[in-house]
């Protein structure tokens, strides 16, 4: 008996004929029959429109959903939970062009590029940083933070972590539980961010943790734009307890033209893109490789072993 998989997010015609050889049956948003809806077995990639036709059945069939992003916000976790559905996400899929993001964006400011690329005349600039100097924490240590860790460490930074407990996790000099900063070193000069978006996680960088670290030389955000309470950010920016600051992600996306975040000439925006890479075009690239981890565990009626989402974490 095949199986009905949806995908909202796109397949390549070679990767559909993969699916059909292992009795796999693949429709789209655009040609999905209203009888279909309750066979469909697996989202691939999350339509809310038709996911909450699944969910609101009593008869759906709905089992897996596969998230096209690490971050499972947008998708209703509870319903999923209600029903057993399974989630997994795409975490670590684009960890390696992320992390390489977040290393520019420290070499950036630490080697002084941010003040020579408007200059049009000679004077040296010679307050700058080697990363060794810049003792780093990392808010989520998962694979993001990991690859993030990795390339740090290579250049002989100190890197702590903070996650949900304080376990310890490789690459990280020291981790911390995230309801115990008051234990982190004095001498943290970046902190980055990449923690998901969870209850838990809203607005978590506010007046009060960010005023924890004293004259931070640099703030990134490469996490979830709702993490940071981005009026704290600014005052810290504009009284320089926070010199510098670099947000791949905001509250609100697009940035709105009268946003005040477009008028910190010490903060770098980027348009929440670190994720890109020139040979892996969209957001989805390479997804399907790790959808395809899963599928043999799945066809077998086996619980699924690989990014599989915590739906009451939310991560």
């Amino acid at each position: 008996m095949s199986h009905l998989l949806l995908a909202v997010t796109p397949l390549k015609n070679q990767d559909i004929q993969v699916l059909n050889d292992a009795d796999i049956t693949v429709v789209t948003p655009d040609n999905v029959q209203p009888e279909q809806i309750n066979e469909i077995e697996i989202s691939y990639g999350w339509s809310s429109e038709i996911g909450t036709k699944m969910l609101t059945s009593p008869t759906s069939k709905l089992k897996w959903v596969q998230t096209m992003s690490a971050g499972v916000d947008y998708v209703p976790l509870q319903q999923l939970s209600e029903r057993q559905i399974t989630l997994t996400n795409a975490s670590g899929l684009k960890s390696v062009p992320i992390a390489q993001s977040v290393l520019s964006y420290m070499l950036h400011f630490a080697r002084g590029l941010n003040i020579y690329q408007d200059r049009q005349y000679w004077e040296e600039y010679t307050d700058q940083y080697t990363l060794a100097e810049l003792p780093t924490v990392i808010f989520g240590t998962g694979h993001i933070g990991q690859q993030i860790a990795e390339y740090l460490q290579s250049f002989g930074t100190t890197v702590y972590g903070v996650n949900t407990t304080g376990r310890p996790v490789i690459g990280f000099d020291q981790t911390f539980a995230i309801n115990k900063l008051t234990e982190l070193p004095d001498d943290i000069q970046v902190v980055i961010n990449v923690l998901p978006s969870t209850p838990e996680t809203e607005a978590f960088f506010d007046d009060a943790v960010l005023a924890q670290f004293k004259q931070l030389y640099l703030f990134i955000n490469a996490g979830r734009g709702t993490t940071v309470v981005e009026s704290a950010l600014l005052t810290a920016l504009d009284n320089q307890s926070i010199r510098y600051a670099a947000l791949d992600v905001t509250a609100q996306e697009p940035i709105p033209s009268d946003s005040p975040l477009w008028h910190r000439p010490n903060l770098l925006l980027t348009q929440h893109t670190t994720w890109a890479a020139h040979n892996a075009v969209g957001r989805s690239s390479n997804l399907f490789p790790l959808f395809m981890r899963n599928v043999p565990g799945y066809l077998a009626n086996q619980p699924l072993t690989f990014n599989v989402v915590d739906l009451s974490r939310g991560y």
